[in-house]
């Protein structure tokens, strides 16, 4: 096997691309090579920024030096993309969602698995040391078996910050599929696979005005849900309310709080690498934060934290022969449950969920940042 750093190639350019690119320098048996964007000019800034290549999809997709492909395109694209780098015969790493579909990502699962190639798609958050904390935690019986919980992902809408909101708001977006991930993800690394949902949903405005800059004041048509509630019943047996909105102003709840047989934990907002960590066992008196002692708890220093990380775990793996965390199983099941919650609202029936993964294994808490063994 050889030792060299495995090369990587980016498509799209967009807010989050700095951060992988930051995050995959981080460690020795990686290197970003090239990049591309349909539009030339935030590919060349970001070229310039890191000292890596702009070049065209097919030369990238053509190079025999670059082992992976990491997919940061839109939603709608990352089909199209991921299935292009995979018949290429290179690894891949998509951000979420696997795809839009559940025949999209089970054809690009089907295509990775024909040329033996790994698959890998965020978010990769819960790798990071506030949730490998939670997952410690919980394993080792501190609140007992979990009874239920809850996951609040509460916005008011990306018009608000984004400097091109649309795609949120078209197929393939909603707060479900965009942020959602990083929540119901979380809860199956912590708790297992889920057995069926029940949900409601619907469009609260068929219109968004865009909020900041260069597309202030123009209008958005809203064509996908944006407020979800439902339950999931996991096979475990906790059942877990969950509402995703981009339709709340402000609220006071939590992101998530796992409820046990023998206490109740607080756990860091899925959305960051790491965050407070509380725990209230029965007969206490009060809350205790328990300090978080795991690696992976902060990224670059003006980037969007560890963005990366999974796919950075993922060749880590691949070169040690072990399954990767982050793996397309998880995010098959979690593209399931998310896209099974319109369903059940649309049917206004519960809706079992046919797909099934494992936990992730933890990282062990005595490593150090760099390694993920």
């Amino acid at each position: 096997m050889s030792t060299a750093p495995m090369k990587v190639g980016i498509v799209g350019a967009g807010n989050i691309s700095a951060t992988y690119v930051a995050t995959l320098h981080m460690f020795d048996f990686i290197r970003v090579k090239s990049i591309h964007d349909l539009y030339e000019g935030p590919a060349q800034k970001l070229a310039a920024q890191f000292g890596i290549e702009a070049v065209s999809l097919d030369a990238m997709l053509a190079d025999p030096e670059i082992g992976l492909i990491i997919n940061l395109t839109t939603p709608v694209s990352h089909y199209m993309i991921s299935k292009k780098a995979l018949l290429a015969g290179k690894h891949v790493y998509s951000e979420k969602p696997l795809g839009i579909s559940m025949s999209e990502a089970e054809d690009l699962m089907s295509i990775a698995r024909a040329g033996d190639l790994r698959l890998g798609c965020a978010p990769d958050t819960f790798l990071g040391g506030g949730h490998q904390l939670t997952r410690r935690l919980y394993d080792e019986g501190r609140i007992g078996k979990a009874v239920s919980a809850t996951a609040m992902l509460l916005l008011p809408g990306h018009e608000h910050w984004h400097p091109n909101p649309a795609f949120f708001y078209g197929r393939g977006g909603g707060p479900m599929l965009d942020v959602g991930p990083y929540y119901v993800t979380n809860l199956i690394a912590l708790l297992g696979p889920v057995r069926e949902v029940f949900g409601t949903a619907k469009i609260t405005r068929i219109e968004r005005e865009v909020k900041t800059d260069p597309r202030r004041g123009e209008t958005i048509k809203v064509l996908v849900p944006t407020h979800l509630t439902g339950v999931m019943e996991f096979h475990s047996g906790a059942t877990i309310t969950i509402a995703t909105s981009f339709d709340v102003i402000k609220h006071k709840h939590n992101q998530i709080e796992i409820y046990g047989s023998e206490g109740s934990m607080v756990t860091p907002d899925p959305n960051n690498f790491s965050g407070k960590v509380e725990i209230f066992r029965d007969g206490g008196q009060a809350w205790e934060e328990i300090p978080v002692d795991h690696p992976y708890t902060e990224g670059v220093p003006g980037h969007l934290g560890l963005r990366g990380l999974g796919a950075a775990e993922m060749v880590d793996s691949l070169r040690a022969g072990r399954q990767h965390r982050v793996s397309s199983e998880l995010a098959f099941h979690a593209l399931e449950v998310m896209t099974a919650f319109e369903r059940s609202a649309q049917s206004r029936k519960v809706v079992a969920i046919h797909s099934s993964c494992g936990r992730p294994d933890p990282i062990p808490r005595t490593i150090s940042e760099g390694r993920f063994a």
